[in-house]
């Protein structure tokens, strides 16, 4: 008795211009081909469109994860005349800090058929803004996200702006409209540190800043400094720098 095979058994020949480590790639022409559909279905399925019988996305979906298929953005973005691209520029030395960022990104794209694209940057390189421009019409981002302290620079947002790029900036205070901003609360996470420590009883204290050059940072020892219920001392001269508290 024979019996019939299932798509995901046939033997589909793959298109021989597509390779990913030495090993062909599927495209969207064979999985059409090995669900039994068009090539629109296809692209029905991977844009989530409602449109579409659930036994025959569930077939279309098996064969995806079958082959391990994933459309290119960039070929995706022209044929919807459209971005599928986020990027993410950043000057921030804290390594901890970018992964973060990026780890966060990621979580909130997932299942949404964007990719994450990355430009780390230098504020102080005669290129800067060039340096933007260029990754932003390279990649063709759909929305750019700027973190501290690069999204404190008005000149980016003002490139954005005239290149037509929406964006989003992460900064400790309101730089922006809140459609542009996401902000967020190191002022007040100074303080309650500043209050935190002193009902512990301590009263030896003493206060690393970070850069000058970020805003955060003043945001930080401003918070801490003007702790509600708290009158603070002069710093101890020369003990610890102009970026130091001893108390």
């Amino acid at each position: 008795m024979n019996t019939p095979k299932s798509p995901l058994s046939s033997v589909v020949a793959i298109d021989d211009s597509a390779t990913e480590g030495g090993r062909k790639r599927a495209t969207i022409n064979d999985i059409a081909r090995l669900a039994g559909v068009s090539k629109k279905t296809v692209s029905r399925v991977i844009n989530q469109s409602p449109f579409v019988r659930d036994e025959t996305r569930e077939r279309i979906e098996a064969v995806i994860a079958e082959w391990g298929y994933a459309p290119d953005p960039q070929a995706r973005g022209l044929a919807f005349r459209r971005s599928f691209l986020i990027g993410m520029i950043y000057d921030n030395p804290n390594p901890q800090y970018v992964v973060n960022m990026q780890l966060g990104l990621l979580d909130g794209m997932r299942g949404s058929g964007f990719e994450l694209v990355v430009h780390p940057c230098n504020r102080a390189s005669p290129t800067f803004l060039q340096d933007v421009r260029t990754f932003v019409e390279r990649q063709e981002a759909v929305w750019r996200g700027a973190a501290a302290s690069v999204s404190e620079d008005e000149r980016v947002a003002k490139l954005l702006r005239e290149i037509g790029c929406g964006y989003i900036r992460i900064a400790s205070v309101d730089l922006d409209k809140p459609e542009h901003m996401i902000v967020g609360h190191d002022r007040l996470g100074g303080s309650q540190a500043a209050r935190h420590i002193m009902d512990l009883g301590h009263k030896h204290i003493a206060f690393i800043s970070g850069p000058d050059s970020f805003r955060s940072s003043h945001e930080r020892r401003g918070g801490f400094e003007d702790a509600p219920g708290r009158r603070w001392p002069q710093p101890a001269a020369g003990l610890c720098g102009p970026r130091c508290l001893h108390l």
